[in-house]
Order: structure tokens, then C-alpha cells, then sequence
């Protein structure tokens, strides 16, 4: 094939949903890369990368524009569309929101096949029309490390008797997301446990941390018993995580819920769930819960 044909089987290929094809295009030590890998991928992995695309969106279609070709290098600009039907990673839902992307291909070829493609795009546009949130934190600054967490609270609004804290260390991000399928699967068992309250937990730097409340230590340790039990034992048998700690904690004191009134913005205390502001009379927002 010349470059142009080429290049035109590529997006041909891509669009017919044939990652094995996609992969034949580019010569034996082909590579590919885009802002999303690690590194330069092998032709040897690249119809696995082409894959994970398509499972993520099953109908995805690009639109390609004219070859610019200068210098040994042929760029050619694209829209990719499509819907978000399969996960981004395992364990996140997919939001079925439409995606439209435009980027630029750059390809290097020779008579052998395409040595070389490098991809662009915005990667936060892209996330965002994939429904996932981009927070621009620093890693580390002045002494603090930087992550995200997450909260799943159950419907009222109860006072714990037990706190339950942890913390657990990932090497890599490879170990992390073990980790983190564990925490799924543990969560969707608290979730099973009416004694459960709710938990906040997530990832700062190489440390995982789980804040959990419950009505008893009865109810945590009938939640213990499931997937728990599968990591703990994970952790005593192989090699998941350098380090991992766990503790039991009871409340020493706990104060009072407060809501702003819409209204008059007085402060309300709501501990009693009263309704209606102490100052002007107007409805409150249903008091939110404790966890």
C-alpha cells in the first residue's frame, strides 16, 4: 500500500470494529501512542488498546479529513463519535452519554507498514463526555498529599456508635486497582447490612483509607464476614500491599446538626427535624443525614 491507502484502511478498519486488522496495518516494530499510554505501545498490544476503545463505545465511527503530509510525516485530523456504553476502567458504569472528539493523527510509514503513530486530543474534554469528573490537583505540595474520595451514605440520618477507620498502601496504580476491586465488592456488602451507616473512603498518594460508621460493632462485624474476609486473607497469602492497618473507634461526643434556612439564612438546629425555620417560619430542606 502507499501512505495514503494506508492510512484511509486505518480509519476503514477502526470504523468495521477490527482491532486485529487495525493492528496488521502497522510494521513488526511498529508503535502507537497517544496522551493516555505510559509509553509508546507495541504492535504486539496495539489491536488490545483498539479493543478496550471499542467495548467502550460499541458504535464509535471516525470522520477523517485530508491527509497533510510534510517532512516523512502524514497528519490527518479526525471526529470520533459514539456512545459511552462500556466502562472507561472495570468497575466504573458507563453513562451512555454521546461523545464527540476531534484529534489529530500524526503517522511515520515506510514500505513495511506504519512505524509510527502518535494521536492527540483533549483528554478532559474526552473524560467529561465520557461523564467521569477531572479534578486538577497537585500530587504533593507543602507537606500535603493530594487524591480523591468518595462517600456512600445510607437513607436517614442516624448517629453511629462505632467508627470504623483504615488505611491500606498501594505500590502502583496496578496494586491500587486491586485494591480497589476489593473496596467495591466489600462496599456492596455494607450496603447489605441494615446496621450500616455509611463510608467515606478513597486514595492520597499511595494510601487507600476507609472511614465507615455503624449502629453497633454487631453490625460491622457481621459485614466483616464477606469479601472482607476474601481480602484480608488475599493480604495474608500474597503479596497485595506493603502495609495495611484497622481500628475500631466509639464517638466521644457528638454534637448537633445545623441547616441554613433558605429564607432568612438563620441558622437551624435540626436535630429534632423540625421543618420549619425558628426564625421566619419557612420550610427547611429535609435534614440531611449524619454520615
Amino acid at each position: 500500500m502507499i501512505p495514503e491507502e494506508r492510512i484511509d484502511a486505518y480509519y476503514q478498519r477502526y470504523n468495521a470494529h477490527d482491532a486485529a486488522g487495525v493492528a496488521e496495518l502497522f510494521a513488526l516494530s511498529g508503535v502507537f501512542l497517544d496522551p493516555a499510554t505510559s509509553g509508546p505501545v507495541p504492535r504486539d498490544r496495539i489491536a488490545e488498546g483498539v479493543a478496550r476503545v471499542i467495548a467502550m463505545m460499541p458504535d464509535l465511527r471516525y470522520e477523517r479529513g485530508a491527509t497533510m503530509s510534510g517532512g516523512g510525516r502524514h497528519a490527518v485530523t479526525w471526529t470520533l463519535t459514539g456512545h459511552a456504553l462500556g466502562p472507561y476502567r472495570p468497575g466504573l458504569v458507563p453513562s451512555g452519554n454521546r461523545v464527540e472528539l476531534r484529534g489529530t493523527d500524526v503517522f511515520v510509514l515506510d514500505e513495511t507498514g506504519i512505524v509510527e503513530q502518535e494521536r492527540g486530543f483533549d483528554q478532559k474534554t474526552f473524560a467529561e463526555q465520557l461523564g467521569l469528573q477531572v479534578i486538577v490537583e497537585p500530587h504533593q505540595q507543602e507537606g500535603a498529599v493530594f487524591g480523591y474520595s468518595m462517600r456512600v451514605s445510607m437513607p436517614g440520618s442516624r448517629v453511629p456508635e462505632v467508627l470504623a477507620i483504615t488505611w491500606i498502601r498501594g505500590r502502583d496504580e496496578a496494586e491500587r486497582d486491586r485494591i480497589r476491586g476489593h473496596s467495591r465488592q466489600i462496599i456492596h456488602d455494607f450496603q447489605g447490612e441494615p446496621g450500616f451507616i455509611g463510608i467515606v473512603t478513597g486514595f492520597t498518594g499511595d494510601r487507600g483509607f476507609t472511614v465507615t460508621a455503624w449502629d453497633d460493632e454487631a453490625a460491622l462485624q457481621r459485614a466483616l464476614s464477606h469479601q472482607h474476609a476474601r481480602a484480608r486473607h488475599a493480604f495474608h497469602t500474597t503479596d497485595l500491599s506493603p502495609g495495611v492497618w484497622t481500628s475500631v473507634w466509639k464517638p466521644l461526643r457528638t454534637n448537633r446538626i445545623w441547616t441554613r434556612c433558605p429564607g432568612c439564612h438563620e441558622p437551624n438546629d435540626v436535630n429534632d427535624d423540625h421543618r420549619a425555620c425558628t426564625r421566619c417560619g419557612a420550610e427547611l430542606p429535609p435534614r440531611p443525614p449524619v454520615w
